[in-house]
């Protein structure tokens, strides 16, 4: 009888701690603007069946947990250092983990990593039919089977140290590959880093954002050694929850790209993600002073500057703070040091402009 307890007892006590194991998803807070769904992405991803460290299951597992809604694998067609223990398949990334990503709701778009020396350096090939086809000598002709196929294509990290020593440069043959459209968007943050001068090229060329965590090791090994709780994501602001929809926003160049603290995308897209992210009222005036609540309802986070010396502030995500400023014209603009349109150029508003109704 006292066995039967025991064992009763062990068993209720596996129960409870495969319970306690399950895993729980962050569910990041970030509003839809314009009636787009606000969409959480990874475009830059690898695994065992290149260099990475991790079957792809994990990466849909990681992503779920993470609160993001798509994810790309892209793992290097040309660089495959497993290959002595895994077979290359450029293929099964994709057929490993689509099942596993339908399940847990994960919209997972089928993509490959184009890896050539620079120039022109490495490209992500999104929405691709097969990879295999993809793998030529000539990066020229990848390009354009990959263009064939209806492929979304993307600059990726241009600053890479390992291919410019010296920063991102835009060389001829960059050009050639932007003139014949054989690439339509460019990371400006990538791993642990983000690119100025590359936030200024997209504007000036009218390429799509992203940030990308081109993640190889496990993802909780990345946020421990990077000191950060969350990845680099491309926010895409798409009509649909559906891989075509996203495809669309793409090409549309409907994106921000959320790298820590910083926001990057073009101008009116960073107002309105502001406009819907933060709420102000007034809770105190006299002649001189009027006292502002400013809340912050979501998880993104805000360096704000103000005229007055000594009254930056810094909004974390889902609080509120209260500030007092004097009573006299322009006295609300506030500047955010971190939502930027391109290099040096942060959104500035009037706090009187982001009161609700």
């Amino acid at each position: 009888m006292k066995l039967k307890r025991i064992t009763v007892v062990l068993i209720l006590s596996w129960l409870i701690f495969q319970a306690g194991a399950q895993p729980v998803r962050n569910e990041l807070l970030v509003p839809d603007i314009d009636g787009y769904h606000t969409l959480k992405c990874d475009f830059h991803i690898h695994t065992v069946f290149s260099d990475g460290d991790v079957w792809p299951l994990t990466r849909v597992s990681e992503a779920w947990r993470e609160g993001l809604d798509a994810i790309a694998i892209t793992d290097h067609l040309e660089y495959n250092p497993h290959k002595k223990y895994i077979p290359i398949s450029h293929e099964a990334p994709y057929e490993i983990a689509k099942e596993s990503a339908q399940q847990a709701g994960i919209i997972l778009i089928k993509g490959t990593e184009i890896t050539k020396s620079m120039p022109p350096g490495h490209f992500n090939a999104l929405f691709i039919d097969q990879a295999t086809p993809v793998h030529n000598d000539d990066y020229k002709q990848a390009l354009r089977e990959a263009k064939a196929q209806g492929a979304f294509i993307l600059w990726n990290h241009p600053g890479w140290k390992a291919q410019a020593p010296d920063g991102p440069k835009w060389m001829d043959e960059h050009q050639e590959l932007f003139d014949e459209k054989l690439f339509h968007g460019i990371e400006v943050a990538n791993y642990n880093e983000w690119y100025p001068e590359v936030l200024d090229w997209a504007g000036d060329k009218n390429l799509t954002i992203f940030s990308n965590s081109d993640i190889h090791e496990p993802m909780s090994d990345y946020l421990l050694q990077n000191k950060t709780d969350r990845r680099p994501i491309t926010l895409v602001f798409s009509r649909e929850r559906t891989s075509e929809s996203i495809h669309e926003a793409l090409l549309a160049g409907r994106t921000a790209g959320w790298f820590r603290e910083y926001l990057f995308a073009r101008e009116e897209i960073l107002n309105q993600l502001l406009e819907e992210s933060i709420d102000v009222s007034i809770t105190g005036r006299n002649e001189k002073n009027i006292t502002y609540k400013i809340r912050n309802l979501t998880d993104l986070v805000f360096n704000m500057h103000f005229p007055v010396a000594g009254s930056d502030k810094f909004l974390p995500g889902r609080s509120s703070i209260l500030i007092t400023l004097p009573a006299k014209e322009n006295h609300d603009q506030v500047t955010f040091g971190n939502l930027l349109s391109r290099s040096g150029k942060p959104v500035v508003a009037q706090l009187s402009s982001l009161m609700k109704p």
